[in-house]
């Protein structure tokens, strides 16, 4: 059974790799209703659909945070919504984006680690991947889910089209 189950999680992390690679040179740009920036203490709150996009990548939720180191470079964003959602290319010749969603979406700029907490779930092409807390690392591929007694963590795999 384990043997089955670590397969399972190869078939899921194979095809998430790098994101692109070109993402990084992009701007960050950011949408919403509404905006509270305190430079002094190296944050902004933005409420009101928001969405932050980068290259491919793009994060969305009802209430986004950020937070900046000393030179103005972001650290890290917070969304939150019902669900907060997240998404990313790996590579261009991708048909779809890796998806993720969950109540709390902390995306480490420095990192490039995403923790989905709450009710998360990572959906890349023909598989899901939920528990309560999910960790995608958009360098390595990696994730790593726990869940609860309420909530284990849980894969579906599509078989593949012929």
């Amino acid at each position: 059974m384990a043997k089955c189950y670590f397969i399972a999680v190869i078939w899921l992390i194979a095809p998430l790799a790098l994101s692109l690679p070109g993402d990084r040179d992009e701007p960050i740009e950011i949408t919403a209703d509404n905006a509270v920036i305190n430079e002094k203490e190296s944050r902004a709150e933005y409420s009101g659909t928001v969405v932050v996009s980068q290259g491919s990548m793009k994060l969305e939720g009802d209430v986004v945070n950020l937070k900046t180191d000393d030179v103005g470079e972001v650290e890290i964003f917070v969304s939150k919504g019902q669900p907060a959602r997240f998404e990313n290319l790996r590579s261009k010749t991708d048909s779809e984006p890796v998806r993720g969603r969950a109540l709390t979406i902390y995306y480490s700029y420095d990192s490039d680690r995403v923790v989905l907490a709450g009710d998360a779930i990572i959906t890349s092409e023909d598989s899901e991947f939920s528990g309560q807390e999910i960790i995608y690392n958009l360098d390595t591929g990696e994730i790593t889910a726990s869940g609860n007694q309420s909530r284990r963590v849980s894969m579906t795999m599509k078989p593949r089209e012929k």
